[in-house]
């Protein structure tokens, strides 16, 4: 039987591995030979060649063909050794990156990949990562822009672009991606975000010799929500963030449907919990899903969320915030948005 490469048996067993309070298989899941190399490919990809490796070693996966499954399975333990490696690098940036924030006086947070890793990880190892996310308070978004990102703050109309409408930019620093993070999306949900409220009850996690800031549970979680159901290529490991959450930390997940509501974004979030549940292949009566069906989605959001489904790149997704807008306001966002979108496919 042949399988897409994001819903092979392999993949799914791998991202459920070590999920809280998930029974291990009973019977494991076998990687047959004409797969491996597909499978493995994905999941350098998508970043989970930790938790395929891991999976192996619990006995969840199982490497078919007999005779040179140790060497097969030393090559996936490789591939996770090098994301592993490159995550060093990265986080070496975060910390000098750090310092260059503090020293300006900038407000900022740790999100997603590293603070994800640390915080909400038994094993911080398997949750590997690809950049550095940040929350910036919007007060020191011009200041951050301009010390991180000088190139993008060189364009008033840009500039001005993203503080009304935009998700935020990236910038290349030391020759590494680092995104700075107005909000949490681009288009209608975006404009609900109120990332300062983020700032109001932060955590911090040790790296290095530094004490970094990051975003309680119960925003990472709903930042999770909003990558997975409205991220650019809706990866498995999104979604494994989501239940990995939601199933460890059920206190936190009513927090989080309490920011939802307060930020009129409880159809991503039942979005993103439905979709995770149904990939993931996990029990459909927990609680957190339950409480995900009784979301009443409008139609208008449901139109958003199917544009976000279809990944139709930046410009469509943009202009769904137009129905949040004052009309007044509607022709220079529709306009500016082309500017940005032109920009995009240089």
């Amino acid at each position: 039987m042949q399988f897409s490469n994001r819903d092979h048996p392999v993949v799914i067993a791998a991202a459920r591995h070590g999920l809280p309070g998930l029974e291990s298989p009973s019977l494991a899941v076998e990687l047959a030979p004409s797969d491996i190399e597909a499978v493995r490919a994905f999941c350098r990809a998508d970043r989970i060649s930790g938790l395929l490796a891991r999976s192996i070693r619990a006995g969840d996966v199982v490497i078919g063909g007999g005779a040179g499954s140790d060497e097969r399975e030393s090559e996936i333990d490789q591939d996770w050794h090098d994301a592993l490696h490159a995550c060093v690098l990265l986080e070496a940036l975060l910390v000098r990156t750090a310092a260059r924030l503090e020293a300006s006086g900038i407000r900022w947070l740790v999100t997603k990949g590293s603070a994800v890793a640390h915080l909400d990880y038994a094993d911080t190892a398997t949750r590997t990562f690809a950049d550095i996310d940040l929350i910036v308070h919007p007060s020191d978004w011009g200041r951050a822009e301009t010390l991180l990102a000088p190139a993008a703050a060189s364009a008033p109309w840009r500039r001005r672009y993203v503080e009304r409408y935009g998700k935020g930019t990236t910038a290349q620093v030391d020759g590494m991606e680092v995104d700075l993070h107005l909000r949490y999306s681009i288009g209608r949900f975006g404009l609900r975000c109120r990332t300062e409220k983020c700032f109001d009850e932060p955590v911090v996690f040790p790296l290095a010799d530094r004490e970094l800031p990051a975003p309680s549970r119960a925003h990472r979680l709903l930042h999770a929500c909003f990558h997975a159901s409205l991220g650019g290529d809706r990866e498995v490991r999104a979604f494994r963030d989501v239940a990995q959450m939601a199933l460890g930390h059920p206190d936190d997940v009513d927090r989080m449907w309490i920011i939802a509501r307060s930020w009129g974004v409880e159809s991503v979030v039942s979005s993103a919990v439905l979709e995770a549940w149904s990939r993931l292949r996990l029990p459909a009566d927990h609680e957190v899903v339950v409480r995900a069906r009784r979301v009443e989605v409008s139609r208008a959001d449901q139109r958003a969320l199917g544009v976000f489904g279809r990944r139709p790149g930046f410009r469509p997704q943009a202009l769904t915030a137009l129905t949040e807008l004052p009309w007044a306001e509607r022709p220079r966002f529709v306009y500016s948005s082309w500017m940005m979108s032109r920009e995009r496919r240089r």
